[in-house]
């Protein structure tokens, strides 16, 4: 039995000497590997594989991880490591003053009483992992091999192919393995004690009487103890390793709790206070007392000393390298992908129905024929469909890589003699449906969508359906919607698939007394839904301009929707002002094309002028309304005149715009003290118009005077002469 609380580290793995024979060792692997066949190459292999077919749950294929995983020391460190205990040996051997040839150092086999072994790779179990397979122990003896499978979904398959190459490792092994050792130098006592009991006391006292009623009295008393106590004491002597000590306590924990278990404490079963009462109501029995202790107890006691046998997991686990980092490994070797769409094995399968009301429509049966033929595949399938619920099912093998097949059908009406028969069509559909338009009959349901009745009356709907091309009479029909009536069901049999659309027509009836009649309308839906005739809306933006602030006092804007074809008219007025400079005018209308737009605005100034804007077209759903005046800067430069001869020059400017009515003026004075250049700004609306006039006085120190005559520029800048001419 091997020394376990003395180990040393040889070549990076753990090594333990016997405690009786001192040419007998143990080495314990580092950690689980996958596991080598004869020729050096790991037993692993990965498949990928895919469906051929769509299947319930929605998977399209997965994969598998199998392999095998040893727990065993390399053969390279197990030759240097039995190298090392050998030269020891013979030294040892000749110190001792031996001559003869030394014993041969021995490697010996961990003698493990039970393990388990477990696996986490990538999820293990969730949406990557659907399944781990292993027999939960590895073998106890040799190489100690688990074998592992590996289960993948579609997702886990496509990352475990990329996780499981390169260099690192992805798959992790736990060996739990437990083996018989020899308690250390150390004394451990572990102990248990549990008890459990029950009292119960219970009086009944009856006093009966002739001349006045019974007296009946019962006291029930019951009481319930529980009470339970553990330990594990350990005294380590002179043992200071923690390691050590902990793998004794937990031992002996774990010893402990499995003693325990076998002496699990029963449920003490409860008294019956009827059985008391019996000998009252059966015997006659008057007073009764009852007095029941009822005790339960469990005590454990355990100790272990020096060289007691103890079970001992060293707990080696950790994570494999991946295969491609061993030499001369590559993983298309040991991986394949696999497509399960075998062509000896590929089926058609066609469900069959009918997507018809067999109860309501003059339907009596509608028979189907399927037929495939492809090289010496031929297979025929004749099915009566009567109910929306029957469903029939055609299934044959495949030929030359074909699903295609041809199918025909035959429709027989209720009380006609007439039927409809289908040309032969040939698909691929893998669920072949007859809608209620392939039978021959024309059915449309007319229901009332936003209609409001509050508003409207009631509807009038015109159908009307035409197929000259395949000479069927044309059909029509005209029925009313109104609040009592919000539905309608159109059923004409035509003897011939509906292949064209169904033409309506709607005139309502409003409340008011109006009536409104919308174009033809043309729908191959098998449903028609009658809106309102405001259905749709039309939204009109006003936008004003200007400056609110200080020019525009508020812009009175009228407008007005008219729709001359449906005789339908809209007005509205908004007022714009600074706190509110835009509106959206959002309105019902019957044709969302059609209709005028017009309008009409007063613009109102603060200085109490009015711009009127007469009634306009409007082009757009935009309408810009408001006043602009941009502002020009003049600047007039004084820096040629002599301020000691002239003794004060007057500048007058004047801007005028009649058509939009501006007109604006100012002087400018320059002196001695104020010789620098100045600024007079004008506002104008027109950029064509932006001629202005000024003219000049003089006054010069000698009391004399001259003019600079008007004149009109464009001139951005004025620099006055010397003096005037």
């Amino acid at each position: 039995m091997l020394l376990w609380d003395k180990p040393e580290v040889l070549e990076g793995l753990t090594t333990y000497r016997d405690e009786r024979d001192w040419t007998m060792f143990y080495v314990l692997p580092a950690q689980p590997r996958f596991r080598m066949d004869d020729n050096n190459m790991p037993v692993f292999k990965f498949l990928k594989y895919r469906f051929p077919v769509d299947r319930p749950d929605g998977k399209k294929g997965g994969g598998f991880l199998i392999f095998d995983v040893e727990f065993v020391v390399p053969d390279d460190k197990l030759g240097s490591i039995k190298e090392q205990l050998q030269k020891r040996i013979t030294d040892q051997w000749r110190r001792a003053g031996q001559t003869t040839p030394a014993p041969e150092a021995k490697i010996g086999q961990f003698n493990f009483l039970r393990g388990t072994s477990s696996l986490q790779f990538l999820d293990s179990g969730g949406a990557l992992v659907e399944k781990v397979q292993n027999p939960g122990a590895p073998s106890l003896y040799g190489k100690m091999v688990t074998p592992f499978t590996v289960e993948l979904s579609p997702e886990g398959a496509t990352l475990a192919e990329q996780a499981l190459q390169d260099k690192g490792g992805v798959v992790q092994v736990n060996y739990d393995l437990w083996l018989p050792v020899k308690l250390p130098p150390v004394t451990v006592h572990a102990w248990f004690h549990a008890s459990k009991v029950m009292e119960f006391r219970q009086t009944i006292n009856v006093e009966e009487r002739f001349w006045s009623e019974d007296d009946y009295r019962e006291t029930v008393r019951e009481k319930m103890t529980q009470t339970d106590m553990m330990g594990v004491n350990i005294d380590p002597g002179a043992v200071t390793d923690r390691k050590i000590i902990d793998a004794v306590r937990d031992w002996a924990w774990s010893s402990l709790e499995a003693a325990i278990a076998r002496n699990v404490l029963g449920e003490i079963a409860a008294q019956d206070p009827k059985e008391a009462q019996k000998l009252y109501t059966e015997h006659d029995f008057e007073n009764i007392e009852r007095d029941i202790r009822s005790e339960r107890i469990v005590d454990i006691n355990r100790h272990y000393r020096e060289g007691m046998v103890m079970e001992w997991n060293p707990a080696p686990r950790g994570t494999l390298p991946n295969i491609t980092s061993l030499p001369g490994v590559k993983w298309a070797d040991f991986a394949k992908t696999v497509d399960l769409n075998d062509p000896f094995f590929r089926q058609l399968t066609v469900n069959i129905r009918a997507n018809a009301d067999f109860e309501s429509l003059p339907l009596d049966s509608i028979e189907v024929k399927l037929e495939y033929k492809q090289g010496t595949e031929h297979a025929v399938k004749e099915s009566s469909l009567r109910k929306p619920e029957d469903v029939d099912k055609f299934t044959t093998f495949i030929a030359n890589d074909s699903y295609k097949y041809t199918y025909s059908y035959q429709v027989n009406y209720k009380g006609s003699s007439q039927r409809f028969e289908s040309k032969p069509v040939e698909t691929d559909e893998r669920f072949l449906t007859i809608n209620v338009g392939d039978t021959g009959i024309l059915l449309l349901e007319v229901s009332t969508g936003d209609l409001n009745f509050t508003q409207v009356k009631e509807a009038q709907v015109t159908l009307k359906y035409e197929d000259p091309g395949r000479q069927i009479p044309p059909a029509e029909q005209v029925f009313r919607l109104d609040k009592d009536h919000t539905s309608h069901r159109w059923v004409q049999v035509i003897f011939h698939p509906k292949s064209e659309p169904v033409r309506y027509q709607v005139k309502y009836f409003m409340a008011d007394g109006r009536e409104f009649v919308t174009d033809w309308q043309s729908t191959l839906s098998p449903r028609i839904f009658i809106n309102d005739p405001f259905s749709a809306t039309r939204t009109v933006g006003i936008r004003g301009f200007g400056d609110f602030a200080n020019r525009i006092e508020a812009i009175f804007v009228d407008l007005k929707y008219h729709d001359e074809k449906n005789n339908y008219t809209q007005s509205h007025s908004v007022a714009l002002n600074a706190g509110s400079t835009f509106f959206d005018w959002v309105f019902p209308v019957i044709d969302a094309a059609g209709g005028k737009l017009t309008y009409s605005a007063n613009i109102t100034f603060k200085d109490g002028t009015v711009q009127e804007v007469p009634e306009t077209e409007a082009k757009k759903d935009t309408i810009m309304l408001g006043d602009v005046l941009l502002a020009q800067p003049v600047q007039v430069m004084a820096d040629l005149i002599d301020f000691t001869a002239v003794k004060l020059v007057k500048v007058m400017l004047r801007y005028r715009d009649e058509a939009n009515g501006i007109e604006e003026s100012g002087d400018l004075v320059f002196k001695q003290d104020a010789a620098g250049a100045q600024t007079w700004n004008f506002p104008y609306k027109d950029k064509t118009k932006k001629g202005y006039e000024w003219s000049a006085s003089y006054f010069m120190a000698d009391g004399s005077s001259g003019k600079i005559a008007p004149a009109t520029t464009t001139e951005e800048t004025i620099v006055l002469p010397a003096k005037p001419a």
